[in-house]
This record gives structure tokens, C-alpha cells and sequence, in this order.
């Protein structure tokens, strides 16, 4: 047999779930309610015992009026206790005793019936309730009534009935609200399937909406919010894609052109300095690329080590020095950040790269307390730039493209730090500290 023919919609699993509670509890609720109730019944019983037996012993026998659910005995007994007559007996209408079954309980009960002035006995599935009391005579009065469980089932049965029907009407009615709100509940989870089917499809341009206060909407909007984290990163991968086609075009274009005009013999030799200029800027791009690519596969936090700055800001230094004729300034202390250290040294050359392409005549680096800045003399930078958190291949300052801040900035994501960009008094300022 196939799967499919077990499967039962979500509406049908929570009215079943619903209908064995209820028929569960209900068994269990009728199984504890019946046993209370027969020692509330039994209570009761022997409550109206006392209530006749002690009217009858004060008031004038003709006088009372005796329930038809129990039988009434007055015995008269001598000084030793010895019955001696009946001086009064009511039978109810329902024979279930006779004076033999009385005798008999009286007989084997004698010695607590005696020593007591008044008790209940339960004896051969029947309730004997009795009392002794003085008489002017001396004599005493022994008072003994006795009832079996009819009175107790005559009140117990509506009871039942009516809890009976509350169980069943409980069910009927618990399941039309149940299928009624699992309805609605399902159809909107069909309409958020709907909705994420439908993200590809739409290229995560239609926004994924349930109306409500609930879960369900809620996991929409975190649905939707995710919808349009997709949609912006694709987004950001085509003009990515398109800006890195035009960044790249043009250094091929021109090692091309100088390429035919050295074989065709037009071109003088020193041109392929203009060729190898080209490649290095063809070369720096695609590594930059690979840079921001290997950066999605960096090793876990906890594979994170204390990275010693030092170090890795005096050799990038020293790599860029005589790229330009901008002198550097290092004030550094011995800082340890955590992370990994050929990132950082990715993460501090693009930073120093950057503000060697603007710098006048000065870049200073300071290390001091695990707070590293790099300032340069150069010109202030836009600060919708700067608010743009450095996207990858946007347009920046001064028309530029690139991925070097895009760099900085996922590698500090990445290590928990924060940067800063600011323009401060006659440059550029970049901040890195721990959060």
C-alpha cells in the first residue's frame, strides 16, 4: 500500500487527538465521579439516619415522618441490656430486610451496639445506623435504622444522565469549533505554502503576507523577511556580477589592443610595461574576488586564535611604503585580536590600499589597547558612502568600484568587531575595536 493512503489531514489529526482526550478523560472522569459519589451517597445515607433516628428519640413517634427508603426499628432493652419488646417498626414499601437479618446483625454486633451510644455499621451490603438512649423507666431505648443503596441510586441516576449527556455534548460541540478553527488554521498554513512555493517563481518579488496576531503570521513575516534578505542579495550579486564584467573589461581590452600592435610590429617595446601594469590590476582584482569569496567559508568561532597585529601591520607596511610617496606612522602596542591572521592581513592591506589611493602625504597607523585606527590626509569621504556599510562593487568614493571595504567589512562581521568610518580634522579616519 502506498503511504498517501495513511495520511490524515491536519484538521482530522486534531479532531481525533481531541476526541480520545475527551473520551479518555470522560472514562476516567465517570470511573472517579461514581466512586465519589458513593461515599457521598453513603454520607448522606447515614446522615439521614441520624436525622430520623434522633427526631424519632425526641419527638413523639406518630409524629414523625420516615423516609420510604428505610426500615425503622425501636427496641426497648431491660437494664442488662436484653431486648426486652419493639416499642415501634416501620417497614418501607420495598422489602429488603427482614426482623431475622435485624436479629442477626444485632446478635453479632451486640458488644459494640451495647458499649456504644450510638454508631454506623456496615453489614451485609446494607447501612445500620444506631442509637441507644436512657428512658424515664431505666430502661433503654435502642433505636436501629437500615437502608441499602436505593436512595443512594435513585439520586446518583439524573446525576449520571446529565454528565453523560455534558460528555457527549462536549464532544459534539468541541468538535464543530475544532473543525471550524482547524479550518481556517489550515487553509492559512495552505496559504503560506502558496506563498513560499511561489517565492522562485516570482524571483522573491511578491511579498509573502498572512493577516493575524499569531504564530502563523508571524512565521510569515520572518518568511518575508527572509524573502527580501534573498531578493536583496540577489539583487546585489547582479550589479555585482555586472559592475566585476565592466572592472574587468577593461584592463582585457587594453592587454588585447597592446597584444595585436606588438605582433603586428607597430608598437614599441617599452609598451608592455602598459601590459604588465594591466595584469596587475587584472591580477588584484580577481584576488580580491577570491578574497571576498574564501571569506563565506572562514573557520568557525571556536577555531578563532589571539592574532598578533603587530606584526602583520609592520610587513603590510612595508609591502606598500614604496607604492607611493606617502610616509607612514605606526604607534603599536602588542594587541591581540581573535580570528585568524591571514585574514586580518587581507582585512588591514585593503584598508591601507585604500587610504594609500587618497592619502597626500601621511597614513598613520595606531595599535594601542586591541583599538586599531588607520588615518590618512586625505579627502573627506562622501558619508552616503560611508552609511552604505560598503556593499559589494558599489560605486564609491570618487566613482570608484571594488571589493576592499566590502572585505574590511564582512571580516570584522565575521571576528566580532565593529568599524568606524569618520571624517575627522584634515583626513580620513578607520576605526577597528572589539564590540
Amino acid at each position: 500500500m502506498s503511504k498517501s493512503k495513511f495520511r490524515f489531514s491536519l484538521s482530522t489529526q486534531i479532531n481525533l487527538i481531541f476526541t480520545v482526550i475527551t473520551l479518555v478523560t470522560s472514562v476516567l472522569f465517570v470511573m472517579v465521579f461514581r466512586r465519589s459519589m458513593f461515599f457521598f451517597m453513603n454520607d448522606q445515607a447515614q446522615k439521614a439516619f441520624i436525622t430520623f433516628s434522633e427526631t424519632l428519640s425526641k419527638t413523639n413517634r406518630g409524629e414523625v415522618v420516615f423516609s420510604e427508603y428505610y426500615y425503622y426499628i425501636v427496641y426497648e432493652l431491660d437494664e442488662n441490656k436484653e431486648r426486652v419488646n419493639i416499642l415501634n417498626e416501620v417497614k418501607p414499601d420495598k422489602e429488603f430486610i427482614d426482623e431475622e437479618g435485624i436479629n442477626e446483625f444485632y446478635e453479632t454486633h451486640k458488644l459494640e451496639i451495647n458499649s456504644r451510644e450510638k454508631g454506623f455499621i456496615k453489614y451485609n451490603r446494607l447501612s445500620f445506623y444506631f442509637v441507644n438512649k436512657k428512658l424515664p423507666s431505666g430502661n433503654i431505648d435502642l433505636i436501629i435504622t437500615v437502608g441499602d443503596n436505593t436512595y443512594a441510586s435513585i439520586l446518583r441516576e439524573p446525576i449520571n444522565n446529565v454528565v453523560t449527556i455534558g460528555f457527549i455534548a462536549i464532544i459534539l460541540l468541541g468538535n464543530a469549533i475544532i473543525l471550524l478553527w482547524s479550518s481556517i488554521t489550515v487553509e492559512r498554513i495552505k496559504m503560506l505554502e502558496r506563498g513560499v512555493r511561489g517565492l522562485s517563481e516570482s524571483s522573491y518579488t511578491k511579498p509573502v503576507e498572512i493577516e493575524g496576531n499569531d504564530e502563523i503570521s508571524s512565521l510569515a513575516s520572518t518568511i518575508d523577511i527572509m524573502r527580501q534578505e534573498i531578493s536583496n542579495s540577489e539583487r546585489v550579486k547582479q550589479e555585482m556580477l555586472q559592475n566585476l564584467s565592466h572592472d574587468i573589461k577593461t584592463p582585457i581590452s587594453v592587454i588585447k589592443s597592446y597584444a595585436e600592435a606588438i605582433k603586428d610590429g607597430v608598437s614599441d617595446p617599452e609598451d608592455i610595461e602598459v601590459v604588465i601594469k594591466q595584469t596587475d590590476i587584472l591580477t588584484s582584482k580577481v584576488t580580491k574576488l577570491l578574497e571576498w569569496n574564501r571569506l563565506v567559508y572562514v573557520a568557525k568561532e571556536e577555531e578563532f586564535y589571539p592574532v598578533n597585529l603587530n606584526t602583520i601591520i609592520k610587513t603590510v607596511a612595508n609591502n606598500y611604503k614604496f607604492k607611493k610617496d606617502v610616509r607612514f606612522e605606526l604607534d603599536l602596542d602588542n594587541s591581540y585580536l581573535m580570528g585568524l591572521d591571514d585574514h586580518y592581513y587581507v582585512m588591514i592591506s585593503n584598508i591601507v590600499e585604500n587610504a594609500l589611493r587618497y592619502a597626500k602625504s601621511v597614513i598613520k597607523i595606531t595599535l594601542k589597547a586591541r583599538k586599531l585606527t588607520i588615518f590618512n590626509d586625505g579627502e573627506p569621504i562622501d558619508k552616503k558612502f560611508i552609511d552604505s556599510e560598503f556593499k559589494p562593487y558599489e560605486k564609491g568614493h570618487k566613482g570608484q568600484f571594488g571589493l576592499g571595504l566590502t572585505i574590511v567589512q564582512k571580516t570584522v562581521n565575521i571576528f566580532n568587531l565593529k568599524l568606524r568610518v569618520e571624517n575627522v580634522n584634515g583626513g580620513v579616519m578607520f576605526t577597528i575595536e572589539p564590540l
